[in-house]
């Protein structure tokens, strides 16, 4: 692609539906709209971007119109997000949406040419109010489609449910049966949130919520003596990325000798580290719950994720009863993990004043989001190759000092640590990396 910021040429799409008003934000939408209004200007941070090959046979005016179908079919695709006089946001369709899909051209069929571009628009915040939330591209040779390139707000479509969007586009795509017209979408799921049932269960949610908020500590780390550089500042966010074949094989060891999952595992080792490193009896960590259980979310093409806490004592505790501990504490936080957003953030407010304090920070996160390992018997990798560490930066300003999260990559777990390094500097931050590596990787060697 000699020119990726100049499409070749613009497919123009209608698309016309009989659903069409205003709704409010479900809360998984208010979740993820708090967070990308809290990050601007670097909201883009948040936005997924998908590279899907077309297979051949193909042409351009085909591949718009599987496009259109999808926009028409799921709501997600085609919202707005504007706000209102006091500031509050909601959802909005409109009866007709006009939009179009860009072509670039490359002389051979090029996957890292529609990666480089993806990325590109990735990089491009959206304005939600007045766009859609969604960017469609053609990369093709001598207009053949050769690779669709996807750019989508987290606002409107989580992780789950971008899988979703990508899986039925592919089916399309092959030629395959794809699922009917869905039944229940974000407008239905707002009108679901304010039933009697769905309050009673936001309700019981900010009742837990309360009992962490109570019970946790007011800050996580001590504040450095010299003064933070400001949030900006592209040096002071960064993340260190760990690859430990050892780790992923004893993970994997202590999960099935313990019986629980390996998600629990890495939660729990987490926690130990930290309240080594903070001096402190527990620390609470921020999770992401997908929250599909819910029949009405578990095939919606959209956003249902939440926010919950976890708080689970270490001191005093076998790594073992760390573990086990964390298995049921973490259930029960997952279950509480669909409330109203706005509701919560009185809460935590509420709370902190009574307890003397401006915020009870919540200054940890964790999130699991592995795709499944391989299922034959030997493992898709050598476990005693050596650990590689890597920094990456600079990111932009985060809310929390640590993101602990896990990917992984052709079978072998991949630990990222995103951190603000005025608080956690990298040489600590590689320890505390190394000190989660040894503590599994010790619980998983036999005595």
């Amino acid at each position: 692609m000699s020119d990726h910021s100049v499409p070749a040429q613009s497919l123009p799409l209608s698309v016309t539906d009989n659903r069409t008003g205003q709704a409010p934000l479900t809360w998984a939408q208010r979740v993820q709209w708090n967070d990308t209004e809290w990050m601007k200007p670097h909201d883009h941070h948040f936005n997924h971007g998908r590279v899907i090959a077309v297979p051949p046979g193909h042409d351009l005016p085909g591949v718009a119109d599987i496009i259109a179908h999808l926009v028409r079919k799921h709501e997600c695709l085609r919202t707005r997000y504007p706000v209102d006089a006091t500031g509050a946001p909601y959802q909005e369709l409109r009866p007709t949406e006009e939009f179009s899909v860009s072509v670039y051209e490359t002389p051979e069929p090029d996957e890292e040419a529609a990666s480089a571009l993806c990325e590109r628009l990735r990089a491009q915040r959206f304005d939600l109010s007045a766009e859609l939330p969604l960017r469609v591209s053609i990369v093709a040779s001598d207009e053949k489609p050769a690779h669709l390139v996807l750019v989508l707000s987290h606002v409107t479509i989580d992780y789950a449910g971008l899988g979703l969007l990508t899986d039925e586009l592919k089916a399309l795509l092959a030629g395959d049966d794809t699922p009917a017209a869905p039944r229940h979408q974000p407008f239905d799921q707002a009108a679901s949130e304010a039933t009697e049932l769905d309050q009673q269960r936001s309700a019981a949610a900010l009742g837990y919520w309360e009992q962490v908020l109570r019970a946790a500590p007011a800050t996580t780390f001590d504040s450095p003596s010299e003064p933070p550089p400001p949030e900006d500042d592209p040096r002071r966010f960064a993340q260190l990325t760990m690859t430990s074949p050892a780790l992923t094989s004893a993970t994997r060891t202590v999960a099935s000798r313990l019986e629980v999952s390996s998600t629990t595992v890495l939660m729990a080792a987490l926690s130990v580290v930290l309240c080594r490193v903070t001096s402190k009896e527990a620390v609470p960590l921020k999770l992401i719950a997908s929250n599909r259980g819910l029949a009405g979310l578990r095939d919606l093409v959209g956003i249902a994720l939440g926010s919950t806490v976890v708080l689970v004592p270490t001191r005093d505790r076998t790594f073992a009863e760390v573990i086990r501990d964390t298995a049921g504490a973490s259930m029960r936080a997952y279950r509480r993990a669909r409330c109203n957003p706005v509701a919560l953030a009185e809460l935590r407010a509420d709370v902190s004043a009574e307890r003397g304090e401006v915020d009870i920070e919540l200054a940890c996160g964790f999130n699991d989001i592995r795709t499944p390992a391989p299922t034959d018997d030997e493992p898709a990798f050598d476990p005693l190759s050596p650990t590689e560490l890597q920094w990456e930066e600079p990111f932009p300003r985060q809310e929390t000092k640590l993101w602990y999260w896990v990917s992984n990559f052709e079978g072998v777990d991949v630990h990222h640590a995103l951190v603000d390094t005025h608080v956690l500097s990298r040489e600590r931050t590689e320890h505390l990396l190394r000190e989660i590596e040894n503590l599994v990787v010790s619980a998983a060697t036999p005595l």
